[in-house]
């Protein structure tokens, strides 16, 4: 069923590329490739940058595409950011006491990403690495409360970089494009897959924490 309404969503955008100018398509896409995760990730891209190559525009123009694309996907990453800091509220609110995880305790963690130069930099080169999935960064980001300044910028300026890769390869060709986003779809669900493992070994580990740090504890106060 997932799947069905997936490539549903595939086939709507691929067909409003043929009804709406790139500009338009780019900033809609983005955005829709950014709330619906299971999007492949170069999929909006490389039609746009074909779409470019068909109506004969310059290749600099790419970057003026990125650009658009990029606003769509920031105004994407923004909803996930704020949907993460609610939820993290709420989720932690009512069990964080159970895994030994306060809410300012993660914010303390997120504090740690204060808005240094280098915090910047670290932000900037994972937003801009086409194979690192972009949504599950966005949820983290809200998750920790990193800094929304830093959150917005890094993720507009990291995503045309990411962008522009990607509409070069529509730029070059169809079956360049195939090839690539065969490849490409399969090292990015492998990242996905590891951030999930790495996510919850970090959950494991918490909370084997707390149960030690309790065991502790209570041998003490029995002595």
């Amino acid at each position: 069923m997932e799947f069905v309404i997936i490539e549903s969503i595939l086939q709507f955008i691929e067909t409003l590329s043929r009804y709406v100018s790139v500009e338009i398509f780019v900033l809609v896409g983005s955005f829709l490739e950014e709330i619906i995760a299971p999007i492949p990730s170069p999929f909006v891209m490389t039609i746009a940058g074909s779409m470019v190559a068909a109506e004969g525009s310059p290749f600099w123009y790419l970057f003026i595409v990125a650009v658009i694309a990029s606003v769509g996907k920031t105004l994407g990453a923004m909803i996930w950011y704020i949907v993460a800091d609610k939820a993290e509220d709420v989720v932690l609110g009512k069990v964080g006491r159970y895994v030994g995880l306060s809410h300012k305790q993660v914010e303390q963690f997120g504090a740690r990403f204060s808005g240094r130069k280098r915090d910047y930099i670290t932000l900037f080169i994972i937003r801009a690495t086409p194979i690192i999935p972009s949504a599950p960064i966005s949820i983290l980001a809200g998750f920790l409360s990193l800094p929304k300044k830093m959150f917005i910028i890094t993720t507009f300026f990291g995503t045309i970089v990411r962008d522009f890769v990607y509409l070069y390869i529509g730029f070059s060709g169809i079956e360049a494009a195939k090839t690539f986003m065969s490849g490409a779809e399969g090292i990015s669900s492998i990242v996905t897959i590891i951030m999930a493992v790495v996510a919850v070994a970090i959950g494991v580990w918490i909370i084997v924490r707390k149960y030690r740090m309790k065991k502790v504890t209570a041998e003490k106060k029995e002595k």
